[in-house]
C-alpha cells in the first residue's frame, strides 16, 4: 500500500497578498458596523413605542408644564410621582378646606420636581426611597402659595394706608 506524506513547510511557502485571503477578513470587520449607537431592533423600537404610550396614558389628565417635565423620567417613576402629586394636594386642600388644583399651582410644582430631581442626583436615590421627602416639598411650596394668596386677600382690609 503507497502512503503520500505531504509536507508543507509554512516559513518558505509565500504569502499571496490577495482580497480574499483570510487576513483580510479582520480588516472587513469596521465596514460591516453599524455607525449609529442605537439598537435598530424591532423589539427595541416597539419597546419604546410602548414606554411612551404608557408615559402619555399616566400623563394624560395633568397640566402640561407638569407632564412635559414628567415625561423625562421613568414610567414606574412617573406613577410614583404623579400619585404623591395628587396625594399630597388632596392632603393640603383637606387640611386648609381649600380648594387648588393642579392647574393653579403648576409653576411652582414643575420647580418642586427639579428640586427633587436634583436632590435624588446628589443624594443618588431612588424615587421611591425619596416619596417622603417630595410630599413634604410639595406641601410646603403649596403652603407658600396659600399664605401668599391668603395676605392678597386681606390686604385691603387691614391696610392701614387704605383711606
Amino acid at each position: 500500500m503507497l502512503k503520500l506524506y505531504y509536507k508543507f513547510n509554512f516559513a518558505t511557502e509565500p504569502y499571496i497578498e490577495t482580497e480574499n485571503n483570510d487576513t483580510n477578513d479582520l480588516n472587513d470587520t469596521p465596514n460591516n458596523i453599524s455607525e449609529n449607537a442605537h439598537s435598530n431592533h424591532t423589539n427595541h423600537q416597539q419597546t419604546e413605542f410602548n414606554n411612551d404610550a404608557l408615559k402619555f396614558q399616566v400623563l394624560e389628565e395633568l397640566p402640561q408644564q407638569i407632564k412635559d417635565y414628567l415625561s423625562n423620567f421613568e414610567i414606574r417613576e412617573i406613577r410614583i410621582i404623579k400619585s404623591v402629586l395628587l396625594k399630597g394636594k388632596k392632603s393640603f386642600n383637606n387640611a386648609h378646606d381649600t380648594y387648588y388644583r393642579l392647574e393653579d399651582v403648576e409653576f411652582e410644582l414643575v420647580s418642586v420636581l427639579k428640586r427633587f430631581k436634583a436632590m435624588l442626583l446628589q443624594k443618588n436615590e431612588t424615587v421611591e426611597a425619596m416619596q417622603g421627602y417630595l410630599m413634604q416639598s410639595i406641601k410646603a411650596e403649596l403652603e407658600e402659595i396659600h399664605a401668599l394668596n391668603m395676605r392678597r386677600q386681606n390686604m385691603p382690609k387691614y391696610n392701614i394706608f387704605n383711606e
